[in-house]
């Protein structure tokens, strides 16, 4: 219930800022998935848990994508393909180095199953948690 309330909080409050629908639910996404470890500002811990910053640099390539859905806290997320797909999309646009152009594609549910080692038939009963 909590988690639920946070998500409409959330999305309320990137409306109330001008966020697009889907950008406010990857925010507040960020917040409820992402941002108890990597921070508020993607910056990670030096040492003990990544910086963000690169993550756009990994959506270039099918191996760093790969990569990235390899890392557990991706691969066990607790939302749906689609929704970790526009997550991940929202990360690195938003964690992108200042001034730099995105240069990769946006991730698509069907990448993002085929990354966490799902076929079709496996989501189709997944839930999202929120």
């Amino acid at each position: 219930m909590r988690a639920a309330a946070a998500c409409a909080l959330g999305l309320a409050l990137g409306l109330a800022a001008g966020e697009a629908p889907a950008q406010s639910l990857a925010a507040s996404d960020y917040a409820l998935q992402c941002r108890g470890c990597h921070g508020a500002d993607g910056a990670g811990v030096a040492g003990r848990v990544p910086s963000l910053r690169g993550v756009a640099a990994l959506l270039e390539t099918s191996a760093g994508r790969a990569r990235l859905l390899a890392v557990p806290g991706v691969r066990q997320a607790s939302v749906s393909d689609e929704r970790l797909a526009a997550l991940l999309t929202w990360v690195a646009a938003r964690f992108a180095p200042s001034g730099a152009a995105p240069a990769f594609a946006p991730l698509t549910a069907e990448g993002v199953a085929a990354g966490r080692g799902r076929r079709a038939a496996e989501r189709g009963g997944q839930r999202d948690v929120h």
